[in-house]
């Protein structure tokens, strides 16, 4: 049986879009032995590299395999006892953040970061809408990002301000597009894309058309190589694998101190001898950021702190 590989860019209820290096994608189904024991994280997921089988004689080809990943956007399903891979294989989380009209959200753009550092992405902050706002309100936060190490673009669609570095940042490598509603991902990417060729084509097998519903993440294909990857919902994930215990690893100005603290495992929040909140009152940590952490901490279930209920 001959075999090659692809990239899995849309997925559906009962088939995925694959991109094998042709002019539009094939539409593949999965074996029913695949996964026997299938849980969140075995299941075929957008970005993931599969060996398929398309000489079969059929509309559809077969995936045979799943190839091991190198990243994961993941978030913990709603029974909480495993996770829900949402895009497999991204190389950039594209955080796009409005300075104004929405105003800036710094919670929202804190947990994106956690969720990108967590499954192996690497975060990139985009402060959109740079129009709309003045050199004192985009400093601040730009200075903010960079000086904890992230890249920050600076963009706006209206004024064709920054698309050139998006565009190249964009370049041969699988992004996946972040950002609340209102922030103007969408008038980004036609700035960037005005033809819209990103648009995956229309599969000509009888089988693949009008009757399929997206139910996660999208993959485009760039004119200029590599992939974009939109996901609804994305704000309001609970990153996998991110809990109580260890949310302070992914704030990168809490790790020289975390493990200065008295307690093991300490909260950062109500202990005595916390070098977390020392470091806060010397200003070496920001206050923003700070209460950024603590209302994520407080908002991951209780039983992920590793301490007793109550404490």
């Amino acid at each position: 049986m001959a075999s090659s590989t692809g990239v899995v860019l849309r997925r559906t209820r009962s088939f995925y879009y694959v991109d094998v290096g042709e002019a539009e994608p094939r539409l593949c189904r999965i074996r029913g032995n695949l996964f026997e024991t299938s849980r969140y994280d075995q299941k075929v997921a957008v970005g993931d590299h599969v060996r398929l089988d398309l000489s079969a004689a059929e509309d559809a080809g077969w995936i045979l395999e799943i190839l091991p990943r190198h990243s994961k956007l993941a978030r913990t399903s709603r029974e909480g006892s495993t996770e829900q891979i949402l895009v497999a294989n991204a190389d950039t989380l594209l955080i796009v953040a409005a300075v104004r009209k929405p105003d800036f959200r710094q919670g929202l753009t804190d947990r994106l970061l956690v969720a990108g550092l967590a499954g192996n992405l690497t975060p990139v902050i985009v402060l959109n809408k740079t129009d709309l706002a003045s050199p004192e309100q985009i400093a601040p936060l730009q200075a903010l990002y960079e000086g904890l190490g992230y890249e920050v673009l600076l963009t706006s669609a209206t004024e064709s301000q920054g698309l050139d570095a998006l565009r190249k940042r964009l370049q041969r490598q699988s992004t996946v597009l972040s950002g609340h509603s209102g922030v103007g991902k969408s008038s980004l990417v036609k700035a960037l894309f005005p033809d819209w060729n990103i648009r995956i084509g229309h599969v000509n097998q009888k089988v693949g058309k009008g009757r399929h519903t997206t139910v996660l993440a999208e993959m485009y294909r760039l004119p200029d190589g590599g992939y974009l990857v939109d996901t609804p919902g994305i704000r309001e994930l609970e990153p996998a694998g991110v809990t109580r215990a260890n949310l302070d690893t992914f704030f990168v100005e809490l790790t020289p101190f975390r493990t200065q603290c008295r307690f093991v495992g300490c909260s950062h929040q109500h202990e005595p001898d916390c070098a977390v909140k020392d470091a806060l009152a010397e200003g070496l940590i920001t206050t923003s950021r700070y209460e950024s952490f603590v209302a994520f901490w407080q908002s991951l279930p209780r039983a992920s702190d590793g301490r007793p209920p109550g404490r």
